[in-house]
C-alpha cells in the first residue's frame, strides 16, 4: 500500500496533529500486520506537517520492525543546488526518489511531484485546513482522482 502525506508547511496545533496522524497510522500498521502487507510512504518534506509525517512514520517503524516499510522522501529537484537538502533529507527518509518530471519547467516542479505522489498512491493523508495554497490543490487533485483520503 502505498500512502501519500499532503498537508500544510505551518500547523497550528502540532500535538493535536500528531495524535491525530499517529492514530490514523497505527490503525494502518495494525492491518498492515495482520494482513503482511508492505507499506510505502511518500513525503514532499516540507514544513511541519510533512516532518511531522516522517516523525511519526519513523517512530511506528520502530513498533511495528516486522513490517516491510519504506518512509520515501519525494524529491521535487535534482539541480545542484537543491543537493544540500537532499542530503539532509537521508537522515530522515529511507530512500529519495525523483519522479519523471524533468520537462517540467523549475517553477512548476514541486505542484507537479505532488500530482505524481498522489496518482501514485492508494490513500491520501491530509492536513488541510484553508482553500489555497499547494496543500490544497494537491488535495482537490487527489479528490478529482478519485483516491482514498484521511482527513486529520
Amino acid at each position: 500500500m502505498v500512502i501519500t502525506f499532503c498537508g500544510h508547511s505551518k500547523v497550528q496545533n502540532e500535538k493535536m496533529v500528531y495524535e491525530k496522524l499517529k492514530a490514523e497510522l497505527t490503525n494502518i500498521f495494525n492491518r498492515a500486520e495482520t494482513k503482511h502487507t508492505e507499506l510505502t510512504f511518500y513525503c514532499g518534506g516540507y514544513g511541519d506537517f510533512d516532518f511531522i509525517a516522517a516523525r511519526t512514520v519513523n517512530e511506528l517503524k520502530d513498533e511495528f520492525p516486522d513490517i516491510n516499510c519504506s518512509n520515501i522522501f519525494v524529491t521535487p529537484y535534482i539541480t545542484e543546488n537543491y543537493k544540500y537538502k537532499n542530503e539532509q533529507m537521508r537522515k530522515i527518509f529511507d530512500e529519495i526518489i525523483y519522479p519523471p518530471i524533468e520537462s517540467v519547467p523549475y517553477r512548476y516542479a514541486i505542484p507537479r511531484r505532488n500530482e505524481w505522489m498522489a496518482t501514485n498512491s492508494d490513500l491520501l493523508i491530509a492536513y488541510v485546513i484553508y482553500s489555497w495554497g499547494g496543500a490544497a490543490k494537491t488535495l482537490e487533485y487527489a479528490k478529482r482522482k478519485g483516491k482514498k483520503i484521511i482527513m486529520l
